[in-house]
């Protein structure tokens, strides 16, 4: 059985030599008991030693060394111990344990919900919902009706975004599994700009049922900031069996950008909302019937809210002229 396990990662791909006795010796000429091709490697460039249940590392090359950490060692051997990293010239490396625990085994047919979105058929579904909602929403804000064409090239930009969220996403599950998991990244893409319109709708809906836009403000940042996040780190935990804190601090790092650009929109939204007069309770959403839980003020008493806040901003200039006034 072996003793130990020799790992080297060259290019992405991991390497793994089984050590059964000792001294090993490591470099490029065809004598040594681990072979590595690659020219910045020594022909004879290491040699792994044991006494005493004690691992040594004895560096043999003069021309492009051996470090561990980032300090080059020399001409004396070091003591090290299991799992340790160090790199041979641009090749780097570990001495593993043979016990030492592997991830968990990645489960090729899925099961659970998730596996709807591995469905290259729900994927394309949803792919063209999003892309259908797009061209409703351009049509519903056009005054006047264009040709289908127009309203397909307005949306090219936001299925070019989808598809550079597709590329990200299964990149991260490239660099961690060597696969591209294509088909749950168009899910999960097309979901980040299906679920913040939706959860806007409902936001709509409700500030004409209750008369309020609470719900709907709440609705609308808890998708831009927690809800696109949490799918990408869900696509993370599925797709590489990574732990939840792991996952989220990916999905937060990736989503970065977009997420310093969502704040820059509150902040703007709150300098504005502070620098402008309250808005009359009328001027609320309506929709067809007007069922509702609290029914929609008459246009006198709208008239009379707008007049107290007008009259409440007009005071408050007064007051401030007036003291300024007193001041010089």
């Amino acid at each position: 059985m072996a003793e130990l396990i020799f790992e080297t990662i060259q290019r992405g791909v991991h390497h793994y030599h089984k050590i059964d006795s000792f001294p090993v010796t490591v470099g490029r000429a065809f004598d040594n008991d681990v072979i590595l091709q690659d020219v910045t490697i020594s022909p004879h460039h290491l040699v792994i030693e044991k006494e005493d249940d004690k691992l040594y590392l004895r560096n043999l090359s003069t021309e492009n060394g051996t470090k561990i950490g980032r300090k080059k060692m020399g001409e004396e051997r070091v003591e090290v111990d299991t799992p340790t990293n160090f790199q041979l010239s641009t090749i780097k490396a570990r001495l593993l344990a043979t016990d030492m625990p592997v991830e968990n085994t990645h489960i090729k047919d899925c099961t659970g919900f998730f596996c709807i979105f591995s469905n290259p058929l729900w994927a394309i579904a949803l792919l063209a919902t999003t892309i259908a909602l797009f061209v409703y929403e351009r049509y519903a804000n056009t005054p006047v009706t264009k040709e289908i064409f127009y309203y397909l090239n307005t949306i090219l930009p936001s299925v070019w975004i989808i598809l550079g969220i597709t590329v990200v996403i299964s990149g991260i599950s490239r660099l961690a599994t060597h696969r591209w998991e294509i088909v749950p990244a168009i899910s999960i893409a097309s979901l980040i700009f299906l679920l913040p319109q939706l959860f806007e709708y409902v936001g709509q809906f409700s500030a004409y049922l209750f008369t309020n836009d609470t719900l709907g403000v709440y609705l609308k940042y808890a998708s831009k900031f927690v809800v696109i996040p949490a799918l990408i780190a869900v696509f993370i935990v599925k797709t590489i069996n990574s732990k939840w804190m792991p996952a989220a601090g990916i999905a937060v790092l990736v989503y970065s950008p977009f997420l310093a650009y969502q704040v820059l929109i509150l902040i703007d939204e709150l300098s504005l909302k502070s620098g402008f007069s309250e808005v009359p309770s009328y001027s609320q959403t309506l929709l067809p019937g007007d069922k509702r839980l609290n029914a929609t003020i008459s246009l006198e008493q709208f008239i009379k809210e707008a007049e107290r806040a007008t009259s409440n901003d007009v005071e408050k200039m007064l007051v401030e002229a007036k003291k300024k006034e007193q001041e010089s």
